[in-house]
């Protein structure tokens, strides 16, 4: 890999020790919601599984990579890197399943503007996975740009484990804003991020794409009850699931 401003970067072990606690906090808040119905998993189908299953194999290869470059395993995290090729595709459509499962167990149960509010996060999660796995194999040669589209990744996470442990604390009188709270989150860590990259003289691209996807999605789950949302919502049911 090119090292491009790698004096600029920040350090494997610190990026390692974030997603190590992301981790941890995916089980915590799965545990509640999944992980307790464990082995019976009563009410649970197949896609939840596999759902379940490769978003805790990228989480787990969120959690070693950095660690790898840490150690100074390269050829170890080359091979993991290569293994993603095939983990993420199972990402997205395993997240397109769960997606169209939720629509399908929803439309037609409530009233159609709450299917789109609960999709207003659904339908733009994959999406921005894409952008940003995307953009970091474009730029797997150059380590400044590849790591930082690499994190992009994981605020998708980010929003998820969060919801569910606001969920969990303070139960369903917190709604909206389970799900407002790790959005603008997120936006802070990534323009903080960007900031710092800023002020270290580091190229700002990076993380500017992924705090503009982020808010884009911010902006996404504020229009959540507008007809021109629940048009897509609409459009993309009808013609996908």
């Amino acid at each position: 890999m090119k090292q491009e401003n790698k004096t600029h970067d920040a350090t494997p072990k610190a990026i390692f020790i974030a997603m190590g606690l992301l981790f941890i906090l995916l089980q915590v808040a799965f545990h509640h919601t999944y992980l307790q119905y464990f082995p019976q998993f009563h009410g649970f189908n197949w896609i939840h599984h596999t759902h379940g299953a490769i978003m805790a194999s990228w989480a787990i290869m969120l959690v070693l990579q950095p660690y790898l470059i840490y150690k100074g395993k390269y050829k170890t995290h080359r091979l993991i890197g290569n293994i993603s090729y095939f983990i993420a595709p199972l990402m997205l459509v395993s997240m397109f399943l769960a997606t169209r499962l939720n629509y399908l167990n929803t439309v037609g149960k409530i009233p159609f503007k709450d299917v789109a509010y609960i999709q207003a996060l659904n339908f733009i999660t994959p999406l921005l996975f894409l952008l940003f796995y995307s953009l970091a194999i474009i730029h797997k040669k150059e380590v400044f740009k590849h790591k930082r589209y690499m994190i992009g990744t994981s605020f998708i996470m980010l929003t998820a484990v969060l919801s569910r442990l606001l969920l969990q604390i303070f139960g369903s009188s917190i709604e909206p804003y389970d799900f407002l709270i790790p959005l603008y989150l997120g936006v802070i860590i990534s323009t903080l991020l960007l900031i710092n990259d800023i002020l270290k003289k580091g190229n700002p691209i990076p993380y500017t794409i992924v705090t503009a996807a982020l808010f884009l999605n911010i902006l996404i789950f504020h229009g959540r009850y507008t007809e021109i949302w629940q048009s897509i919502v609409q459009f993309i049911g009808e013609r996908l699931f």
